[in-house]
């Protein structure tokens, strides 16, 4: 009984020390991978370069609308400015033209003309009358400039149309006196100077024989003046200025 005692003792024994072993070689195992892994290098990985971040768009001022239109402290934004343009102003009638009386070619030419509230005198080209401009006139047409524009029209159309002439008189009925008009550039209570020759119309007077005042005299109202023509020296009077 002891002996078998003693085995089974020795037996446990040996069992016990065949453990310790065992463990020990498995501890010891267990080091080595330890520092075996420990002590190995990782070889270093390449890492790739991120990609490049997409290009930032630039701003554009239509985006910015919905911040205008929904700006709660300001009430007068307003994305759509509207520019309002004034009215353009009528271009005023154009008045009446000047009445045409007549011309002359002496010397530099002279347009005879009339308007509502000027009488009858004449005119040299680029000269104004009322708010017209002579541009140029012939014997055929007259130009004038208004408001930048020319204006062109034949002498006939200009002049001054005539009354219609009276009724023819009834058998046995006795005629009408003509009527007797005054001209307005020689009223007839006015005295005319002597040195002044006859009255050429539009103003205008000859030059009495052996005149000799030089050209430019000023006498009652009128001026001297001396032109050089094709057919030799001319004088006459015209209204001063």
């Amino acid at each position: 009984m002891n002996r078998r005692i003693i085995l089974l003792n020795l037996a446990l024994l040996a069992l016990a020390g065949a453990l310790i072993w065992l463990l020990r070689t498995h501890w010891s195992d267990a080091r080595s991978r330890e520092a075996k892994v420990l002590t190995q290098r990782v070889p270093a990985k390449s890492v790739l370069a991120p990609p490049p971040p997409p290009p930032v768009k630039p701003i554009a001022p239509s985006e910015y609308f919905d911040v205008a239109q929904k700006m709660l402290f300001s009430k007068d934004r307003n994305p759509t400015v509207v520019i309002e343009v004034p009215p353009a102003k009528p271009e005023p009638p154009m008045p009446a033209l000047p009445k045409y009386h007549g011309q002359m070619a002496i010397g530099e030419p002279v347009v005879f003309l009339s308007i509502a509230t000027q009488s009858q005198r004449g005119y040299h080209a680029g000269e104004d009358i009322g708010d017209f401009r002579i541009a140029n006139f012939d014997r055929d047409k007259i130009a004038f400039e208004w408001r930048g524009k020319t204006v062109e029209r034949s002498v006939t159309d200009l002049a001054p149309k005539d009354e219609a002439p009276p009724p023819p008189p009834q058998a046995g009925a006795p005629a009408a006196p003509k009527p007797v008009t005054a001209l307005a550039s020689q009223p007839l209570d006015k005295k005319i100077d002597p040195a002044l020759g006859d009255d050429m119309g539009g103003g205008f007077r000859t030059c009495v024989p052996g005149d000799n005042s030089p050209a430019g005299t000023v006498l009652a109202g009128y001026k001297k003046v001396l032109a050089q023509t094709m057919f030799g020296q001319t004088c006459h009077w015209e209204p001063a200025q």
